[in-house]
């Protein structure tokens, strides 16, 4: 039986469905089959709102039902390598678009004993609001939210709430300037 328990214990991060799926879209080169990538990854049990195109694979990590855990809305534009540590629950908006290598993290740890500083998990969600959009490799840290229409600067290190229609840059991520809040329609030039 602790043979058992022990086994099931290092198979919990494990989602045969998922891992099977995610095959599939190894196999695909990067920037082509961006319409099929979220039909593969909704077959593997990830939540993905109409119109939501992927140019690479997305990582998922965590134990458990990860896939319960993300919720992509609709319309969305997910670049290539992007992870999402699932421990908690990711929330991104409609009309919300990620850069290359970001990294959402979830979970975060109580500050321990001085033997051993990392203390017991916890998981905390991260929320990103409708038409927001984060550049190359942001990191955002566990329980943060991002308002609607905010705009993340690459490299940025999100690690408290962002207000909505702001820029916000740097290690850690502050507030740059305020931007143009409402729908604007955008001209196409001739």
């Amino acid at each position: 039986m602790k043979l058992l328990d022990i086994v099931r214990g290092e198979l919990g991060g494990c989602h045969p469905r998922l891992h099977f799926f995610q095959g599939f879209v190894a196999l695909l080169p990067a920037e082509g089959f961006i319409r099929l990538r979220p039909r593969l990854y909704r077959l593997g049990g990830v939540r993905l709102g109409h119109g939501t195109v992927l140019s690479g694979r997305l990582r998922l990590t965590g134990a458990g039902p990860v896939t319960r855990r993300l919720i992509i809305g609709a319309r969305c534009y997910l670049n290539e390598n992007i992870t999402f540590n699932l421990g908690g629950e990711v929330v991104l908006e409609d009309h919300v678009s990620v850069g290359m290598e970001c990294l959402f993290i979830t979970n975060t740890h109580e500050l321990g004993a001085p033997d051993f500083r990392a203390g017991t998990v916890h998981a905390k969600p991260i929320r990103v609001g409708r038409g927001a959009w984060l550049g190359a490799r942001v990191t955002v840290l566990p329980g943060v939210t991002i308002g609607a229409g905010a705009v993340i600067a690459a490299g940025a290190v999100v690690a408290k709430d962002v207000p909505p229609n702001v820029l916000a840059g740097g290690v850690p991520a502050k507030v740059i300037r305020e931007l143009p809040s409402g729908f604007q329609a955008v001209e196409k030039q001739p």
